[in-house]
């Protein structure tokens, strides 16, 4: 099959590479065009635009490159139109991705899978028309999602969380430790500021300053800095923070604690068994638009899952030194509050499924 594929962020990049690679496991002569990062491209996308560019998140922020995504959006019709892919496949990504379909259907009769719903039940619900009618097959990874869009009266395929096929528990570990000489004995922080360049310019500083203040309470503390390949560093991180790009989320997996920017990382902290404290910070009007528009109770998806606040959600003017650094200093020093996390982060981890959910949703697209 001719594929055309697209994924605008980076947990799209890893999911779709994971993606890819089992459809073309399953066919060889399978090949892909459209829009993705380094991991969709080591499985052989030559990708339209620049990745970073795509990856933006916020209505301002959006706002700003709008002549951008409109450039974009006319490059591919013209593509589609030219080539006529044997499916497209959209990774999440709604804001652009779902503007796209109904584009798509006014000019060619290809089908559209989308893989990763949107979160339609957490705003915008009236996106679901959308869906209804330009989608042709919605695949969708939590299980709580099947039961929402079948109260909606429309059926998806539930195939498990891709993440649980990128993660191994415990592997390769003793090289990140050997490398970065890091104690396994005294306790770790890791900071996950965030996967695109605007959250890493919002976060970082706040972090750092976080993660140093929390040291001077914890004087043998290790400070890990994980780092998305495809970000870039805008200040001189002090020396005390060892910064980790190669295998982030290793440094997260190996540790006591972490601070993490909220999305998929919260997800990734909960699977990993690591107690987190979730932070994020947008532009004002970003911020109030969102306060406006959104309707569920938490920010981030473990908490979401959970159905109750099991991680610290510090959000926006909440998001401060002392705020962070006392619940990490209490996550760290008070076995008791710990132990009461740990047990709670289990009951997330049954919520996400099993492995092989990069080679289901391979499977049904291939069938459908």
């Amino acid at each position: 099959m001719n594929i055309f594929i697209l994924a605008g962020e980076p947990s799209g990049d890893e999911y779709g590479a994971k993606l890819m690679k089992e459809l073309t496991t399953n066919n060889p002569k399978n090949t892909f065009y459209g829009i993705g990062g380094s991991l969709m491209s080591e499985q052989g996308l030559n990708s339209m635009v620049p990745f970073q560019k795509m990856s933006v998140m916020g209505f301002v922020e959006v706002i700003k490159s709008l002549f951008f995504f409109i450039s974009v959006e006319k490059k591919i019709l013209a593509f589609l139109k030219r080539n006529k892919p044997d499916k497209i496949i959209l990774i999440d990504y709604p804001g652009f991705n779902l503007r796209l379909c109904k584009k798509i259907k006014a000019h060619i009769n290809t089908q559209i899978i989308y893989y990763i719903s949107p979160q339609i039940w957490a705003w915008k619900e009236k996106r679901i028309t959308t869906i209804k009618k330009f989608v042709d097959e919605m695949i969708v990874i939590f299980e709580f999602e099947k039961k929402w869009y079948k109260s909606k009266q429309l059926n998806v395929n539930y195939v498990g969380h891709p993440f649980l096929d990128i993660w191994q528990p415990n592997q390769n570990l003793d090289s990140l430790i050997l490398n970065y000489k890091i104690d396994l004995d005294k306790p770790i922080l890791t900071l996950f500021p965030g996967s695109r360049q605007q959250e890493i310019d919002k976060h970082l500083h706040l972090f750092v300053q976080a993660a140093l203040k929390i040291k001077k309470a914890i004087p043998n503390l290790q400070i890990l800095l994980g780092l998305h390949s495809g970000v870039q560093l805008k200040q001189k991180i002090d020396q005390r923070i060892t910064i980790i790009n190669d295998e982030p989320l290793k440094a997260l997996e190996i540790a006591t604690a972490a601070i993490v920017s909220s999305g998929t990382a919260t997800l990734q902290a909960a699977i990993m068994n690591t107690p987190a404290v979730v932070v994020y910070k947008m532009n004002l009007i970003s911020w109030w638009l969102t306060k406006k528009l959104v309707h569920v109770h938490f920010a981030s998806m473990a908490n979401i899952i959970a159905k109750k606040l099991v991680f610290p959600e510090l959000l926006q003017n909440d998001a401060t030194i002392n705020n962070i650094s006392n619940h990490i200093i209490k996550i760290i020093n008070e076995p008791a509050y710990r132990k009461k996390l740990l047990e709670e982060i289990k009951l997330i981890q049954e919520k996400v499924g099993k492995p092989g959910a990069s080679k289901r949703a391979a499977q049904y697209i291939e069938s459908v």
